[in-house]
């Protein structure tokens, strides 16, 4: 009978244990998941952050460009005109 008891408490034991191992294992799979999910948002928003960036870059660029277009173009009318009234 002691034996039968020995028996079926190692045999509870035994199932405990893999039970918390099993709970262990899964606590660090979703650890693991929670960690890649925060590092895929971060570099979504990196990327969005730089697409941002580089398009405020790209339009900057292009009114700099037009600006210095039309301040070119001014400055050419001007000595035209200079040049003609001289």
């Amino acid at each position: 009978m002691k034996a039968a008891l020995g028996v079926r408490f190692l045999a509870g034991a035994a199932a405990f244990l893999a039970a918390g191992a099993f709970l262990a294992a899964g606590a660090a799979f979703f650890a693991g998941a929670a960690f890649f999910a925060g590092a895929a948002a971060f570099t979504a928003t990196f990327l969005a952050a730089g697409a941002f960036a580089g398009a405020a870059f790209l339009a900057g660029a292009a009114f700099f460009a037009v600006a210095i277009s039309i301040l070119s173009i001014k400055v050419l009318l001007m000595c035209r005109v200079r040049v003609k009234t001289a």
